[in-house]
């Protein structure tokens, strides 16, 4: 290798570490300004939500509890088949 070679990458190297430090800033400021953004839109959505009428809460929550119940059903229909397959198939 010679001493031309050897230089340039002796100052790649030494460019190569300033950059890294420099790097890290330019990093940390873009995701600054990202979590400000993603802040400043869960204001605006917190500042348009509004409470809902007893008709609403009423419809979601029986919604979410029929859902609840057919998840329960389709857990306890395949369940209880395979307790009964793996108790045949144990010696």
């Amino acid at each position: 290798m010679n001493k031309l070679a050897k230089n340039k990458n002796d100052n790649d190297i030494k460019n190569n570490k300033n950059n890294k430090s420099k790097s890290s800033k330019s990093v940390i400021r873009p995701k600054f300004e990202e979590f400000k953004a993603f802040i400043n839109q869960c204001k605006r959505v917190i500042m348009i939500t509004r409470r809902p009428s007893k008709d609403e809460f009423l419809m979601i929550s029986k919604v979410t509890g029929l859902g609840i119940c057919l998840l329960g059903a389709m857990g306890f229909a395949i369940h209880t088949p395979m307790m009964y397959l793996k108790a045949m198939l144990k010696p």
